[in-house]
């Protein structure tokens, strides 16, 4: 079947909306949720594209499923093959809306006296498994390198980072600005935004108050040790500010020193963090990369290969 995009993009952001409501919010409003995310499961065409098929092939009983699951003593058991497993979730989900004592009935094997307790376990048991699958299906389907794409690959939205968190702080003496400016430039490509003074401080702000919102907004701090520096007390505001984050973010910020060759040795107050001896930019931008806590997206065509 083929789709318009403008069709896919609608699908997927439908989707990742009645996902994470689903996933996420209060166990009081899970029946409503439930309700709105198998309404538009039964009714997308995509979503159909892909269960459809697999659904109809599925032969397993699920009110015997839901016996055995309900026992005394439970047993969960699953088909081995992947299609068959995703179809046989669907289709319990389905049954569990129907006749929602099967989620009670599944959290009292499993010594859940409460409503809510049931309802966690029978999203961490069903539901969970059902909606990171079908994300990761929906995704290959739609085939396209779009915001939505990449949104519904089932990521956690705790691992998401805001735009006001995810910057790197540059920190350096003037003199190692062309240095400093490639770094920047190379970030830049790859799709990581940095924090440069002269970028993002307007003429005329408060140098201090600049300085610390451009920390807040960071997740690491890169300092640049070069033969440039001789003072161990340079910039020691910025180190200050780095580690105030460094404590308060803990392993969602990092403090990356690089030294180059025969450069001065790493200030006292660095040491305890990241630091690494390199020789040239390259060595450089592979370790600050690789010390950062956060990550890119997947692979995809440059818009104008297609």
């Amino acid at each position: 079947m083929q789709f318009q995009k403008e069709q896919l993009v609608n699908s997927l952001r439908t989707f990742k909306d009645r996902r994470d409501s689903l996933l996420h919010e209060d166990g009081a409003t899970f029946d409503h949720h439930l309700d709105r995310f198998l309404e538009f499961c039964n009714s997308d065409a995509l979503t159909q594209s892909v269960l459809e098929p697999l659904e109809r092939k599925s032969l397993i009983d699920t009110e015997e499923w839901w016996a055995a699951a309900t026992q005394y003593e439970p047993k969960l058991s699953y088909p081995p093959d992947p299609d068959e497993e995703l179809a046989l979730r669907y289709r319990l989900i389905k049954s569990a809306q129907a006749n929602p004592n099967h989620i009670i009935g599944l959290g009292i094997a499993h010594d859940k006296g409460k409503l809510e307790d049931s309802v966690e376990l029978f999203r961490t048991l069903l539901v969970r498994p059902f909606v990171d699958e079908l994300s990761h299906r929906l995704g290959t389907a739609a085939d396209l390198a779009t915001p939505e794409a990449r949104a519904v690959q089932a990521v956690p939205l705790n691992r998401i980072p805001a735009s006001t968190e995810a910057k790197i702080f540059l920190s350096h003496k003037s003199i190692d600005k062309p240095l400093v400016h490639r770094y920047h430039q190379a970030l830049k490509a790859v799709g990581f935004h940095s924090w440069l003074d002269e970028s993002d401080m307007p003429v005329g702000s408060n140098l201090e108050r600049e300085l610390l919102r451009g920390f807040e907004e960071s997740c690491a701090a890169v300092f640049f040790i070069t033969a440039n520096f001789k003072d161990q007390k340079y910039l020691a505001t910025e180190v200050d500010y780095a580690i105030l984050q460094k404590r308060k973010k803990e392993r969602k910020f990092a403090i990356i020193t690089l030294r180059y060759k025969d450069a001065a040795p790493v200030p006292d107050l660095l040491t305890p963090y990241v630091y690494k001896d390199i020789d040239n930019d390259l060595d450089g931008f592979h370790e600050l990369v690789k010390a950062l806590p956060i990550e890119l997206g997947p692979i995809r065509w440059k818009a104008d290969v297609v």
